[in-house]
């Protein structure tokens, strides 16, 4: 039934749920948005340019609550960390011989 209303027993209707948040449940989620960022070779500020956007909701949410200077000090720390382990593009696989 996909133009009728949704059907209570069908398990592919989307639910959502908001859950509350604290202050740090917020900076743990920034900081794992930087981490993944920092990981995929991101530098800071294009993560940060992430984070001013609202497109990535919750990342933008988490730089709202928390403010930017607590954000850019958790991208330079996950850059830190994360940012000198990330593949240069031109690294070849090898194969166990």
């Amino acid at each position: 039934m996909p133009y009728g209303a949704p059907d209570p027993t069908d398990p592919n209707v989307l639910v959502g749920v908001e859950l509350p948040a604290d202050q740090e449940a917020t900076r743990d989620m920034a900081w794992v948005f930087a981490e993944e960022f920092a990981r995929m070779g991101f530098d800071a500020p294009r993560i940060l340019g992430l984070f001013r956007s609202p497109f990535y909701a919750g990342a933008h949410r988490a730089l709202r609550r928390l403010g930017e200077t607590e954000v850019a000090a958790i991208i330079r720390e996950c850059i830190g960390v994360f940012g000198a382990h990330t593949r240069p593009p031109d690294a070849e696989v090898t194969g166990g011989d």
